[in-house]
């Protein structure tokens, strides 16, 4: 019920009121730390990477996380540094790929039309994600490669990143055949969401809809612009055709649906002294969503 009454408002409160709600919570968090920290408790890096062990497990070969510092505070002890130095750590000890999203969505994550209607141009080295500082910090290590797409390009680093990365700018879709998202189908993946929630943060269930394209179910015709750029690389230009989507879509999306079909080896949502983290199962988001399509169903309403 929790759940329905967050998507609830999510589609009818506009984003100038998510964002000011935001900022009140994170205002109030930052104002009363010890009161808040009295009420759920607090944690150090290793008490949450000891939580997130016992429901991760160990059988996967790719690990990638969504992170909100902003729901992580004041409860969380350490620092943004301290956090990310650890998931490098892991990545390497367990000798996995580490990928984190390095989005670049425009202002307060809702401004693509305006940002590349101004700027033109999208450049895989300079231009920075906007989906929070621990992935902005990850994009600059030495090390980590990034894929080459305007809205949706993917930061990686281990024995498989290279191989994710390196076509997305080539594929006819953003998330389908070709791209990280879909390559990491390929592999045993695991998605990490910490100080967050899966119903508004699960990137990957955009896969089914591009590998199904007209097939996919949509409950109305997809609608976009086109906004023509430039991707630029180690010098090279490549001339691109953005597609910034128009319709209503979106607040029609109701991924709590996904949550009822599955299991929760394969999708699980908890809460850890007051801080939302999810788990789940690449491959069998997808593969879910393309059996529920195949019956005509969706995670639009």
């Amino acid at each position: 019920m929790r759940d329905q009454l967050s998507v609830f408002l999510i589609k009818i409160l506009s984003s100038k009121s998510k964002n000011k709600i935001k900022d009140i919570i994170l205002k109030c968090k930052n104002k009363f730390p010890k009161i808040v920290r009295l009420i759920n408790g607090s944690f150090d890096t290793l008490d949450l990477w000891n939580e997130i062990e016992e429901n991760l497990g160990n059988n996967y070969e790719i690990l990638m996380i969504h992170t909100s510092l902003n729901n992580l505070v004041p409860m969380y002890k350490g620092s943004v540094t301290e956090l990310l130095d650890f998931f490098l750590e892991l990545a390497d000890r367990k000798n996995i790929t580490l990928v984190m999203p390095g989005f670049m969505l425009g202002k307060n994550n809702n401004g693509v039309k305006d940002f590349y209607l101004k700027n033109k141009k999208f450049d895989k080295k300079k231009t920075p994600t906007t989906v929070g500082l621990i992935n902005e910090l990850f994009r600059r290590r030495k090390g980590v490669l990034r894929s080459l797409h305007p809205t949706h390009s993917i930061l990686a680093i281990g024995p498989k990143s290279k191989e994710i990365v390196e076509n997305h700018h080539k594929s006819n879709t953003t998330f389908g055949e070709g791209t990280p998202f879909g390559i990491m189908d390929s592999y045993k993946t695991k998605i990490l969401g910490l100080g967050v929630y899966y119903f508004r943060n699960l990137t990957h269930v955009h896969v089914a809809e591009d590998l199904l394209v007209n097939k996919f179910p949509f409950p109305e015709k997809r609608e976009y612009e086109v906004i023509p750029i430039k991707l630029i690389d180690k010098g090279y230009t490549y001339k691109y055709q953005l597609k910034y989507y128009t319709d209503n879509l979106s607040r029609r999306r109701d991924l709590t649906i996904l949550r009822s079909e599955m299991s929760k080896s394969d999708l699980h949502q908890w809460s850890y002294k007051g801080v939302p983290i999810f788990i789940a199962d690449a491959k069998n988001i997808t593969k879910k969503l393309l059996d529920l399509a195949k019956e005509g169903k969706s995670i639009y309403k």
